[in-house]
């Protein structure tokens, strides 16, 4: 997982270069047009009435009108370049309905995008947990307008579903994919368009540990570990019609290449095998942004693409249904229901080992080179709440462009530490969330389970978010509010939970800005909502009172309070002294109570 997060913030820091000496360029052309002339003074018209406005040296007021002039002045630019040239082709984000079915859309020339997307069960099985995971990474780029190239990556490291003969078992998927969509045929715009799609994978995949048989060895009862490495592969023919503006039909027919046997301790066929598909679907646009998408796929054979809790392989159609919302340009999520487990193109076929059960996928897709939403910047004011709180975030979000850092150390050992990067203005993908609890100290058993899950002796906590703006005054709404969610899990227990908060955000007066955040808590252990509480008070112009209450909703409720001082070096730097009787300051950690207060210091940055 570590070479997912590399990957993807060394690809959002060379855009961040670029987008820097893009703007650079745009200045100095900017300065190098000035043209002056003199303008004869025509002393007929009568002077016009001054009205004097008084801004209370509000300074964002200057700022905002400068922004509106650029806006202005890039609109007039655009205009006129359109006037000269030939419209651009519109390249879609959605280049697949699932990585087996290729869409016959590309991306513009030098275009690329980048994936986030998670596959799971609704639940552990007999593993436990919040549900067996595959997480991938996916990049497109533009070779030209006809040619599209992808790359993914994708690991599942869960234990199977299933018990095979009553032992939980290790198993582990590792996948390096690169493919290549070429389009054949395209008459003209209501023609079928036909693309082909061949696809080369290492994959990397065991079963089986010290304390567990591999289902690969069927000749004794050993544990042991089994690990293979294969080079497989899949090629398809995705022929697609337009029937109306805003219904297109799909058809696919496929095969992927998949060992059929594998080590030396199998009897016969104990793998999956070579599979012959015929995939179908359709997308239908609902609304300007929004997409419906559907398919299904029925396997042909020789080969299987799923196996029972007693290993007997055989084939099952695998679906989809969902749907894909493009927030603006830059920012699109898709979210759907499926049984089809693999993340690559020649494992999407595959059901969840040992099990066919309905998953859950959730896709979040960012195009560099889209317009971003508009919004007005933030007042000085505001800009000294937007690192957050302690216990209680804000639904502030920095702007375009903008990393956040965040540190965190208190007196009984508990570390953490965030980095986030603003994808746009109004959405902030929370790359890494680590750090550990220590001496946790609750009340009696009532989170005991929690506490020898998650907040265990040795525990490294590992989390992945994402916070969109869905309200803003910005954008003329009366207050903020956004979503945040996240996932992880415990390195220590190799146990996962998901955790969404709905945050609100109102700015009362100059002084006083309150924060209502409700949450919610799911797991394989427990699940549970609450709600925090908070408000940022301004003593002075860089100092602030920050107090704060969490509260779990259950029958045993956890309630726990923070009082924290802020000193603010800039709007984008400061400092935050606290005392706290919350376990800590990560997800599960605020809506559970500590037995002592801790004293902590927290790090704010913005770069």
């Amino acid at each position: 997982m570590r070479l997912v997060f590399y990957l993807f913030l060394i690809s959002q820091l060379l855009n961040l270069i670029g987008v820097f000496a893009e703007k650079v360029r745009e200045d100095s052309s900017r300065l190098n047009t000035i043209k002056w002339e003199k303008i004869e003074e025509n002393k007929s018209k009568p002077f016009k009435k001054i009205i004097w406005r008084s801004y209370k040296n509000d300074e964002s007021y200057f700022e905002i009108k400068k922004q509106q002039s650029s806006i202005i002045q890039k609109t007039k630019s655009s205009n006129e370049e359109r006037i000269s040239e030939p419209p651009k082709k519109s390249g879609s984000s959605i280049t697949e309905i699932e990585p087996y079915l290729p869409l016959n859309n590309f991306l513009e020339y030098d275009n690329f995008q980048t994936s986030v997307r998670w596959k799971s069960s609704f639940d552990g099985g007999k593993a436990g947990g919040t549900g067996q995971q595959n997480p991938s990474f996916v990049i497109d780029y533009g070779i030209s307008d006809s040619l599209l190239m992808t790359i993914n990556f994708s690991e599942a490291d869960d234990k199977l579903y299933n018990a095979i003969n009553g032992q939980k078992v290790d198993y582990h998927w590792q996948n390096y994919a690169f493919s290549f969509k070429k389009k054949l045929l395209n008459n003209n715009e209501n023609s079928f368009v036909i693309s082909i799609v061949p696809t080369l994978e290492y994959w990397r995949h065991a079963s089986g540990s010290r304390d567990s048989k591999s289902i690969y060895n069927q000749k004794d009862n050993l544990d042991g570990k089994d690990r293979f490495d294969n080079l497989i592969g899949s090629l398809s023919l995705p022929i697609s019609k337009k029937l109306n503006q805003n219904f297109t039909a799909l058809i696919v027919p496929g095969v992927t290449f998949l060992p059929e046997k594998l080590g030396s301790k199998g009897i016969g066929k104990n793998a999956y095998g070579n599979n012959f598909y015929i995939g179908s679907g359709f997308v239908l646009d609902m609304a300007k942004n929004v997409n419906f998408l559907a398919s299904y796929t029925s396997p042909l054979g020789p080969g299987n693409n799923y196996f029972d809790k007693d290993l007997n392989y055989s084939r099952r159609p695998i679906y989809s249904v969902g749907l894909g919302w493009d927030v603006n340009s830059k920012i699109g999520f898709e979210g759907k229901i499926t049984n089809s487990f693999g993340a690559s193109p020649s494992t999407g076929l595959l059901t969840i080992p040992s099990d066919n059960k309905p998953l859950y996928s959730a896709n979040i897709t960012y195009k560099p080179h889209g317009e971003d939403t508009y919004l007005t910047p933030l007042s000085q004011r505001d800009k000294l709440i937007s690192t957050g709180g302690i216990t209680v975030n804000n639904a502030l979000i920095p702007r375009v462009g903008t990393s956040q850092i965040n540190f965190n150390y208190d007196n009984n050992g508990n570390l953490f530490g965030s980095y986030g990067y603003s994808l746009s203005n109004i959405f902030k993908l929370e790359f890494l969330n680590i750090g550990s609890f220590n001496e946790v100290n609750i009340s009696g058993d009532k989170n005991s389970n929690l506490y020898s899950t998650y907040l265990d002796d040795g525990n490294l906590n590992f989390r992945l978010g994402g916070k969109l703006l869905i309200l803003s005054p910005q954008k003329n709404d009366l207050y903020w509010m956004s979503l945040r969610s996240s996932v992880g899990r415990n390195n220590d227990t190799n146990q996962g939970y998901l955790f969404s908060e709905l945050i609100n955000t109102f700015r009362v007066n100059n002084w006083l800005a309150i924060n209502i955040s409700p949450k919610y808590f799911f797991s394989g252990v427990e699940s549970f909502g609450g709600i925090g509480l908070s408000s940022y008070i301004n003593l002075l112009d860089n100092i602030m009172l920050i107090p704060e209450i969490n509260t779990s909703i259950k029958n045993d409720s956890d309630l726990n309070s923070t009082i924290a001082l802020r000193y603010s070096f800039s709007p984008e730097k400061s400092l935050d002294l606290y005392y706290s009787n919350a376990v800590g300051v990560q997800d599960i950690g605020q809506l559970l109570k500590d037995k002592e207060y801790r004293l902590g210091i927290k790090l704010n940055f913005l770069l």
